[in-house]
């Protein structure tokens, strides 16, 4: 079980990257104030979707961010006009096609939204079924017809759309998703992992006894059936376990050898290998680690000028081994940039 198998490993000292390509800065924004992209959505080269938030300087990014969302045609960045009158970020994005990108926004005030884009314009998608006042903390879009929302409205909540309206599921605590399918679908929540089969959520029996209170699951990533990924942190260690279809493994990770980094979103390389964001625990700029599918370790950082960059969001180029990342590059303590990058 991964109970006993997701043992604590030492950090590894990563070998120096071999022929491995550099970040490219994409785009920064400067919206007016403390900006951060926090999501990136890409159907193809040419078609790229990028979520965030922005707060005024003035405020000294204290609260009252509201969303924002750009999108790449190929020859230029435009500006998207999402309806109402939301506050706080996105916090997750998805999309099944060009004609279906959904937004979900997260706020302290417990106002979220589920935003949707059907190829002409942006609309909210139906919040009221969700009750009074819903707080989205992770969405997964898996069809026009097939889309999940997690949160709490007063409880741990998941709610699923039909195509027409929400409907409230059993109660789930989840921190972040990954699917590899609508009959196969991956969870963690702070302490556990859990699995949909297309009928009904099942935990995966971790963790358990007395365990639990010393392990904090931080990313989980679904290549295939027989191809599962978590990462988290134990003791301040940071781990890594694979599911092969029949059982875990613990994985070695190269990070540097200090307590209390971070492992964060995660995402396939398109040529086997995965690539997972590591944030360390001081004011440095994240990093991102790359398996690669024989097994071996690499670890870039995008940079800008000298700038810390905060990465947030990994998302791979369907068909392609190019990877985009959202983030924001610190300009100074109350002033930030939001910035994506890209691995080609």
């Amino acid at each position: 079980m991964l109970t006993r198998m997701l043992l604590t490993v030492g950090l590894v000292t990563a070998p120096p990257p071999v022929n491995q390509p550099a970040w490219e800065l994409i785009r920064m924004h400067d919206h007016g104030g403390c900006d951060s992209m926090s999501a990136v959505v890409p159907l193809s080269r040419s078609d790229v979707w990028v979520f965030g938030q922005s707060e005024p300087i003035d405020d000294e990014c204290a609260g009252t961010a509201r969303p924002v969302a750009q999108h790449w045609d190929g020859r230029a960045w435009r500006a998207a006009e999402l309806p109402g009158r939301h506050y706080g970020a996105i916090g997750s994005a998805g999309a099944s096609s060009s004609d279906n990108v959904w937004a979900f926004t997260t706020s302290d005030t417990g106002e979220s939204a589920a935003l949707r884009y059907d190829g002409r314009r942006w609309t909210d998608a139906g919040r009221s079924a969700m009750g009074p006042r819903p707080n989205l903390s992770r969405g997964l879009v898996l069809g026009r017809h097939h889309v999940w929302a997690f949160g709490s409205d007063g409880h741990s909540a998941s709610w699923f759309w039909n195509g027409r309206t929400w409907q409230r599921r059993a109660p789930r605590d989840v921190v972040r998703t990954s699917a590899v399918s609508q009959k196969d679908v991956w969870a963690i929540g702070c302490c556990q992992v859990t699995h949909f089969d297309g009928r009904a959520w099942k935990k995966a029996g971790f963790p358990a006894g007395r365990d639990k209170g010393t392990v904090s699951l931080t990313g989980i990533l679904a290549v295939a059936k027989n191809d599962v990924w978590v990462f988290g942190d134990r003791d301040e260690k940071v781990f890594a376990a694979h599911f092969d279809g029949r059982a875990w493994s613990p994985v070695e990770v190269p990070a540097p050898a200090a307590p209390a980094w971070r492992l964060g979103d995660a995402v396939a390389d398109g040529g086997g290998g995965i690539r997972v964001i590591a944030d360390p625990p001081d004011d440095t700029s994240s990093r991102v680690l790359s398996r690669s599918a024989a097994g071996q370790w690499s670890v870039s950082t995008p940079q800008v000028a000298g700038k810390v960059i905060k990465l947030w969001d990994l998302a791979l180029v369907p068909g392609t081994t190019e990877v985009w990342a959202a983030g924001t590059v610190r300009q100074s303590e109350s002033d930030s940039t939001s910035a994506v990058f890209a691995l080609r």
